[in-house]
């Protein structure tokens, strides 16, 4: 446990940095300030101890990344992501990892200059921001201190060479030459007396002190403690898939970018390889070995091989197969590292994440045979504490949880992430499918609440960006109902966790956001013509001028603000927010349909629309937009299987209608009703629960099990299209424990728990799930219902009169 010496305060250290090789075009008060492309830097410090101490506790950080080693062991990486102007430090305890004599500290930091899917630049002072830096302290007791200083050794890595990233779907790419990385470089031992001293950093700001050189300081902020945990997994072998020999490439500099670039060689040779590594392969040309992780894994991409110098291996990874006959993985593959070999101790692993199930490895330019000793994937996942659990009749649904359950821990990282192959985005309304599934599936909730905190990065004009701490929290627009998403994180804290001090300081956001909407409201009440990518799915959904979808939304997130106020005491933002539920509800007439019985998607110039959706329904009646008479006609016409189809717009018309608008329907807007896809289902089948149709919810799950038959092992972004690792689509996994054995909170912070099972068409059901005092167990058949609570509970049970219990083991019968 690290104690109070490192809380805030000034630090026993300075910024430090490799000295760099870049031409400067000038200074400011004779501090270096330009600094441009992307670096990395190894900085090391050898120590000697008498004596190991019981505790030794250390604070480190880096803009924008590092890796931390002692003693040659990997022990942190860091920091979270993030609002840079809020920097986050990491806080260990390296006692288990020093030893008496020499103790060698060494630091990999890496700068990435340009924003990124997973980074942010901050807005830069005089001496930061600008370059990469480092901060490091370990308190050795008795006053004793290491920190960074000009003392460390340190080395620009020339071994990487900096790869232009961008657009939409990107993944990280490294570029090295291990011919220019020492090996061993972060061990004890390793000879460093030729690298120059690291450079100090002074953190020079307009308005501060010259003087004053060590953290905190701008532009960082208050640096802060790391919300959680360090991420935790198993390391992932393949089995080998197949290898060919084709004609060699002509020599390019820099070498194509893409390993399958090679699709169109001529095969030389199909190589006969076995199922496990290691592999041997030769001859003229490129090398081509194909391997084949079982599942879509995510985490840091690693290979031993044993090859002569100047050896480029590249990688190319993807989520699904090509044809079985092929050799390539597809051409929407993209190369995620390029490697030379030195000739000797080639052990290589990524600096930052991937996601992929099947990788391509191109070896060219050959002299000798390369063997490929090992090839793997450390998976580096946010830690899940073990108790929660669920099990019924039906094992499809129990494949179906277990898969939700996968879905979400690939995406479970330093946020939640949209998928680990494609973006690695932290966006902020896709989590909160992640974060429900963690609510109920996982007794470590740290990262939950962490999505919270770190999607709380307000624009000026105090709306939320689509995806923070990322290269689109600059931009100008945003996705307005995420942010609504975001409350319903919040609300979801709320319920789950009653934690005053959380909901208090993040609820002014709250406002925030949903005042954002006022101006946009129209004579009717109702807002319209938002200037900003109204997407609410990948569905088909007309959603021009006013749309009943972003409006129920709106209205729903309304709701939860006034839970929250009146909890913690403020009846006048409560009322406000009442208030104007109820002028959107009375509004929200423009959209009923009387014939078809449900609500169309949006409406033209005071004129409503054709168009009927799943989630137009499904969003009014969860927004408490419906009168009671209305409910079931809802319900009914929005879950008519005859009647649902799945278009989407990129299906229809291509990516391109994103900015050039959605094309023509391809369906029959008077008889059909447009389906959501796997994210918005968590809207619909909360619509459906709260209209007390909860013993519905298995079969609906069972919609999923069209993903298991295509051989799917984690959830796809759409029904047909999209990535294959999308955590959003695990909305089963939440619902399973939320609405079939029926635990919930009853009061904020499961100071009453409320246990609802409703079976459907199971025959039994039995789970788990956590709560803060403990795991909550229920165990449901037709005849009888078991639950043992560490919390008073509530026990609903279709047909029976609502039942109040102590906390402790409960069993009732259902005659």
């Amino acid at each position: 446990m690290i104690g109070n010496r490192m809380s805030h305060r000034r630090w026993h250290a300075n910024w430090i940095w490799s000295p760099s090789n870049l031409s400067h075009a000038g200074k400011i008060f004779g501090v270096d300030t330009m600094g441009t492309a992307e670096e990395h830097a190894l900085l090391r410090r050898t120590f000697s101890l008498e004596r190991v101490p019981a505790q030794a506790e250390t604070r480190v950080v880096a803009d924008s990344r590092y890796v931390l080693f002692v003693n040659g062991d990997e022990v942190s990486r860091g920091p979270v992501r993030g609002d840079l102007s809020k920097l986050h430090y990491d806080a260990l305890d390296l006692a288990p990892y020093l030893r008496t004599g020499s103790n060698t500290i060494a630091i990999h930091a890496r700068f990435y200059a340009v924003a990124t899917p997973w980074w942010a630049p901050a807005r830069p002072s005089i001496g930061l921001g600008r370059r990469g830096a480092a901060a490091f302290e370990l308190d050795l007791g008795d006053g004793e201190w290491i920190g960074s200083d000009g003392s460390w050794r340190s080395l620009l890595g020339e071994a990487w060479r900096p790869l232009g990233r961008g657009g939409v779907s990107t993944v990280p790419k490294e570029d090295v030459d291990a011919s220019k990385l020492p090996v061993g470089w972060e061990r004890p031992g390793f000879d460093d007396s030729d690298w120059p001293s690291a450079v100090e950093i002074n953190p020079l700001t307009i308005g501060g002190d010259a003087r004053v050189t060590s953290p905190p300081s701008n532009p960082y902020g208050a640096l802060r403690r790391r919300p959680i945990p360090q991420l935790e997994g198993d390391t992932r072998t393949p089995a080998v898939a197949r290898a060919w020999r084709v004609e060699a490439a002509e020599p390019a500099e820099p070498p194509p970018l893409a390993a399958f670039a090679d699709e169109k060689r001529p095969v030389l040779e199909t190589l006969d390889v076995g199922a496990e590594l290691p592999v041997t392969l030769e001859g003229d040309g490129t090398l081509l070995l194909r391997v084949d992780f079982g599942e879509i894994v995510s985490g840091l991409v690693g290979m031993e091989v044993t090859a002569p110098a100047g050896v480029e291996i590249e990688l190319a990874v993807r989520e699904t197969e090509a044809p079985p006959d092929s050799r390539v993985l597809d051409p929407t593959s993209d190369s995620t590292f390029r490697y030379r070999t030195r000739g000797h101790d080639d052990v290589f692993e990524s600096y930052d994440p991937m996601g992929f199930r099947f990788a391509l490895l191109a070896i060219r330019g050959a002299s000798g045979p390369v063997t490929v000793r090992r090839f793997w994937v450390r998976e580096r996942l946010y830690p899940v504490r073990p108790g929660p659990e669920f099990a019924c009749s039906d094992p499809v649904l129990d494949r179906i949880y277990e898969v939700g359950k996968r879905s979400v821990a690939i995406n479970a990282h330093d946020a939640y992430l949209d998928c680990p192959s494609r973006e690695q985005r932290g966006w902020t309304g896709d989590a909160v499918v992640h974060q429900m599934v963690h609510l109920t599936t996982n007794a470590d909730w740290g990262l939950a609440r962490w999505h919270a905190e770190m999607s709380n990065s307000p624009r000026p004009d105090g709306m939320l960006p689509m995806a923070a701490g990322s290269d689109l929290e600059a931009m100008s627009v945003t996705i307005p109902e995420w942010p609504l998403h975001w409350i319903r994180s919040l609300w979801n804290l709320w319920r789950y966790t009653g934690d005053r001090d959380l909901i208090g300081r993040l609820l002014p956001g709250v406002e925030n956001v949903l005042r954002w909407f006022l101006p946009y409201r129209g004579d009717h009440g109702l807002i319209r013509h938002v200037d900003q990518w109204v997407l609410i799915d990948w569905a088909a959904l007309h959603l021009s001028d006013t749309s009943s979808c972003l409006n129920a939304q709106w209205a729903r997130a309304l709701l939860e603000f006034a839970d929250m106020s009146e909890w913690l005491g403020d009846q006048g933002r409560a009322a406000w927010a009442r208030g104007l539920h109820g002028e959107i509800r009375e509004a929200f007439e423009l959209f009923w349909d009387e014939a078809r019985g449900s609500y169309v998607d949006h409406a033209v110039d005071g004129q409503a629309g054709r168009p009927m959706s799943q989630h137009a329904g499904a969003t009014a009646i969860w927004a408490e937009l419906v009168s009671e008479d209305r409910i079931e006609r809802v319900l009914d016409a929005i879950l008519d299987r005859t009647r649902l189809v799945r278009p989407t717009w990129a299906e229809i018309v291509g990516q391109h209608y994103l900015a050039m608008g959605p094309g023509e329907p391809n369906w029959d807007v008077e008889n059909e009703i447009v389906a959501a896809q796997p994210f918005y289902r968590y809207v619909v089948h909360d619509a459906v629960a709260s209209a007390g149709r909860a013993e519905e919810i298995p079969a609906l799950c069972r919609d999923w099990k069209e993903f298991l038959d295509r051989g799917e092992t984690s959830w796809p972004e759409l029904w047909v299209g999209g990535t294959h690792c999308h955590g959003w689509g695990s909305t089963p996994t939440r619902d399973l424990v939320m609405h079939t054995l029926g635990i919930q909170p009853a009061e904020p912070g499961f100071a009453v728990a409320r246990i609802a099972p409703r079976l459907g068409d199971l025959e039994w059901a039995h789970g788990a799930a956590p709560t803060p005092h403990g795991l909550i167990r229920v165990r449901v058949d037709r005849s009888r219902v078991e639950v043992e609570s560490p919390a008073p509970v509530e026990l609903d049970l279709a047909g029976h009169a609502l039942e109040r219990l102590e906390a402790g083991k409960h069993a009732t019968s259902l005659g």
